[in-house]
């Protein structure tokens, strides 16, 4: 249910913008989405549902996913996590977390005016 209420909010976000703009349609939507923001594929899935009938109809939902970034204070490098370890691939020791890659935004809009 997470995924229905943000795909909501999302178009609504992507209605306005396109209204904005002057669109007769949105072709694109183009979202970036963090390995930790707790979203799964049905997000496509709602997108699917809930576009007909809006500028969005159509359109292409496009997913860049950003993966969690640490930073080691043994070592100084930052790296992101492999498999099921935090741990360091230079020294295995855990950093500290840099960017959790947590959020869900609206990147950019493929329109037609």
């Amino acid at each position: 249910m997470h995924e229905f209420s943000l795909m909501s909010y999302l178009l609504e976000s992507v209605t306005a913008a396109a209204t904005e703009r002057g669109a007769r349609r949105v072709t694109a939507v183009n979202i970036v989405m963090g390995e930790r923001a707790g979203i799964d594929d049905s997000l496509l899935f709602y997108f699917d549902l809930m576009t007909p009938g809006t500028l969005a109809e159509g359109a292409r939902l496009n997913v860049r996913r950003t993966p969690m970034r640490f930073h080691c204070a043994v070592c100084q490098s930052e790296y992101t996590p492999r498999g099921a370890t935090f741990a360091c691939p230079g020294c295995t020791v855990v950093g500290r977390l840099v960017d959790g890659a947590g959020e869900v935004a609206l990147e950019s809009l493929e329109i037609e005016t």
